[in-house]
C-alpha cells in the first residue's frame, strides 16, 4: 500500500517579490520528515498537487509555498524513522539508502537518486570511512554521470578491500561505460577466488563481448553454456545476467531471443529492463505491443522517463495513430536542448533519428553522448547518426 507524503520548498528570500503562486500549502507538522522530503524536491518532482487558491505572495522567507505528493512504500516507514533517530549512524543511513536506490531503478522513480544523494551527503562531508556508505554514494554518482567521482570513491574502497565484490563489479561497469573493455576485464578478474563461476564469467564475458564481432559471438555462446550448467541465481544477479544475455542477443541481431531472456526475469520492475524490452520489440516492428505496454506504465507514474517516452513516440509514429506521445516527447526534448543536457544526449540523438528526423542534430547529440558513454549501444548510435548524416565512420576513414 502507498502512503502520501508532502515535499516542501522553502522560498529563497530574494525570490519573494517575484513569486506569484496559485497554490498555498500549510506548514507540515512533522519536522522529522523535512530533510527527506526536501531531498525529494531536489531530485526533480515533475507534477504538483495542491489546493487551488487566489494568487498569493509570501511575506516570510521561511514560509512553505508549494507541495508535491510522493508515493512512498509503507515498508520504508520503519527505516525512515530509524534513520531520523540516528542520522549519523552509517548502518541506518545506508539501509535506507539502499531501499531508495532500489526504488530509483524503477520506471518513473529516478527522483529517488536525489533523495539518496541528500541522505548520504552529511556522512560524505564528514569523511565517512564506511564502505557501505561509499558504495551507495558511488552508485548515485554513476547515475548522475559523475564517473570520475564514482571511480575515486571505488578506488578508496578497493585500496583497503581489493576483493570487495560489489566495488569491483561497479568499477568494471564504469570502465565499460567509458569504453575500456580491457580494464573492465582486469577488474573482473580481481574477484577470482572470491566469487562464484557464474558471477565472474558474466562480468568478464560482458567486457570481452565489446571487443569485436568474434569476441561477441564467443562470449555469448560461453555465457549461455555457463548459465545452462550453473543455473540462475535467485538473487538480484538474475536480472543482471539476463540483461547481459539480452544485450548480447540484440547485438547479435536476435531481438526475439533478447525478449525471451527478459521474460524470464521474475519482475520487470526496472527501467533498464523496460528499455531493453522496448528496443527488442521495436527491432521486431512490434509497435502496437510497445504502445500497449508502455502507455499504462508511463501513465501510472507522475514522472515519465525520457528513454521510455522516446521509444513510445517511435512506436506511435509507426502505427500512424494520434500524436500524443510525439508531442509530449517533443516538449521534453526542447527542454533538454535548452538546458544543453548532456546526461540525455542519447535520448536526443534517438529522437532526432527516429521521431523527428534531423540528421545534423542527431549527429551532434550522438557525438556528445560518445564523449561520456562508450558502450556498444553508444557506438551503434554514433554509427547510425554518422550514416544518416553522410559522415564517414571511423572504419570507413581507416579503409576497413
Amino acid at each position: 500500500m502507498l502512503t502520501v507524503k508532502k515535499a516542501i520548498l522553502i522560498v529563497n528570500e530574494k525570490l519573494i517579490e517575484k513569486l506569484k503562486l496559485q497554490r498555498v500549502v500549510k506548514m507540515m507538522k512533522k519536522p522529522l520528515q523535512n530533510l527527506f522530503l526536501w531531498a525529494s524536491v531536489c531530485g526533480g518532482i515533475s507534477h504538483t498537487h495542491s489546493v487551488i487558491a487566489e494568487a498569493y505572495t509570501p511575506t516570510d522567507p521561511q514560509q512553505i509555498v508549494a507541495q508535491w505528493t510522493i508515493a512512498t512504500p509503507t515498508s520504508l516507514n520503519a527505516l525512515q524513522i530509524q534513520q531520523r533517530l540516528q542520522p549519523q549512524d552509517p548502518a541506518s543511513v545506508v539501509q535506507l539508502a539502499n531501499q531508495y536506490l532500489a526504488q530509483a531503478a524503477q520506471p518513473g522513480q529516478s527522483r529517488w537518486y536525489g533523495v539518496v544523494e541528500a541522505l548520504l551527503k552529511p556522512l560524505i562531508e564528514n569523511n565517512t570511512q564506511d564502505f557501505s556508505v561509499l558504495l551507495a554514494w558511488a552508485q548515485v554518482q554513476q547515475h548522475q554521470h559523475r564517473f570520475g567521482i564514482a571511480q575515486d570513491v571505488l578506488q578508496k574502497i578497493l585500496a583497503q578491500q581489493p576483493d570487495n565484490l560489489t566495488a569491483n563489479l561497479l568499477a568494471a561497469r564504469l570502465q565499460l561505460i567509458q569504453g575500456d573493455a580491457i580494464a573492465a576485464q582486469a577488474i573482473c578478474l580481481r574477484s577470482l577466488g572470491h566469487t562464484d563461476l557464474l558471477t565472474l564469467s558474466a562480468c568478464t564475458l560482458e567486457a570481452r563481448s565489446t571487443l569485436g564481432a568474434k569476441e561477441l559471438n564467443e562470449s555469448y555462446a560461453q555465457l549461455q553454456q555457463i548459465v545452462t550448467s550453473q543455473g540462475l541465481p535467485e538473487d538480484e544477479r538474475q536480472v543482471w545476467i539476463m540483461q547481459i544475455l539480452a544485450d548480447m542477443a540484440l547485438r547479435e541481431g536476435q531481438p526475439q531471443t533478447a525478449i525471451n531472456y527478459l521474460n524470464t526475469v521474475k519482475s520487470r520492475n526496472s527501467l533498464s529492463v523496460w528499455v531493453q524490452w522496448a528496443d527488442a520489440q521495436l527491432a521486431l516492428k512490434n509497435y502496437q505491443r510497445v504502445t500497449d505496454e508502455l502507455t499504462p506504465l508511463i501513465d501510472s507514474n507522475t514522472q515519465a522517463d525520457d528513454a521510455l517516452l522516446v521509444r513510445l513516440a517511435i512506436a506511435e509514429k509507426n502505427i500512424a495513430s494520434a500524436k500524443k506521445w510525439q508531442a509530449q516527447v517533443r516538449e521534453r526534448m526542447v527542454l533538454r536542448e535548452l538546458r544543453d543536457d548532456q546526461a540525455h544526449a542519447a535520448d536526443l540523438a534517438i529522437y532526432y533519428l527516429d521521431v523527428a528526423p534531423d540528421t545534423h542534430k542527431a549527429l551532434h547529440w550522438a557525438e556528445r553522448n560518445w564523449q561520456q558513454a562508450r558502450e556498444a549501444s553508444d557506438k551503434q548510435l554514433l554509427l547510425r547518426a554518422q550514416q544518416a548524416a553522410g559522415v564517414a565512420t571511423a572504419s570507413e576513414q581507416a579503409g576497413v
